[in-house]
């Protein structure tokens, strides 16, 4: 419930001026109600590589990472899967429902990373600036051949489960909703163009019904919504 959601003790680990991979923590813990502190932004980016570099505890390499009391966790689509198994968001359907998720929660990442490596093809760590003129191709093929691939494959899967509310896996909101919204918001803000001819009605419908959620629509409005910086899908 709410209330017990309330009582837990979560910090988010993520750059503090990038939507990237933590806002689909964020739109989570926005979504299920559960509070958070968003140490990056209260603390600053020092806590971060802290927590990256301590040698006790669970290991974690990189953020998003998640904390709650002795619980460390990172990568996003484990972080999803995790919250979502614990705070009611996670399919209900059996054992092919759950990995029918897994799936498309993969390919959420697929697509981000792709995207973003588009920008960066000679220095996966180095700025945009630095290589922009090298990544002039690699933009142009993600965006005229690799997108349209995971878009098709998201628009199948929605329309599989047309019958059921208008969600990506069973009748009700699970994990694999929220990443494919914030992978769709990535995608409208980078190429917008390509999102509105190569994004199917329903999709955009989607993206548009999960805007409206008034948990969602409440953080976008909110100083906790990070605005995109720009370039990389991020």
């Amino acid at each position: 419930t709410a209330s017990q959601n309330m009582s837990e003790d979560w910090k988010l680990y993520y750059w503090p001026s990038l939507p990237g991979r933590g806002d689909f923590v964020r739109l989570m813990f926005e979504e299920l109600g559960i509070q958070y502190e968003d140490i990056g932004r209260t603390k600053g980016i020092e806590e971060i590589i802290k927590k990256m570099r301590a040698e006790d505890g669970w290991p974690v390499s990189a953020p998003p990472i998640v904390q709650n009391g002795d619980f460390t966790l990172n990568q996003t689509p484990a972080i999803l899967e995790y919250l979502g198994k614990k705070y009611d968001a996670y399919p209900k359907g059996g054992l092919e429902e759950e990995a029918h998720a897994m799936q498309i929660n993969l390919t959420v990442c697929d697509l981000m990373q792709e995207g973003h490596d588009s920008f960066h093809p000679i220095e996966k760590a180095g700025s945009y600036d630095s290589q922009k003129e090298a990544a002039v191709p690699y933009i142009k093929k993600f965006k005229e051949v690799r997108l349209l691939k995971y878009l098709k494959s998201f628009a199948r899967a929605l329309k599989m489960n047309e019958s059921k509310g208008g969600f990506f896996i069973g009748d009700k909101l699970t994990y694999v909703d929220i990443a494919v919204f914030q992978a769709l918001r990535a995608v409208e803000f980078q190429f917008p163009e390509e999102y509105d001819k190569l994004c199917t009605d329903d999709l955009k419908a989607f993206k548009e019904r999960m805007a409206c959620r008034p948990n969602i629509a409440a953080f976008l409005k909110s100083p906790r919504s990070i605005p995109f910086c720009g370039n990389s899908m991020m």
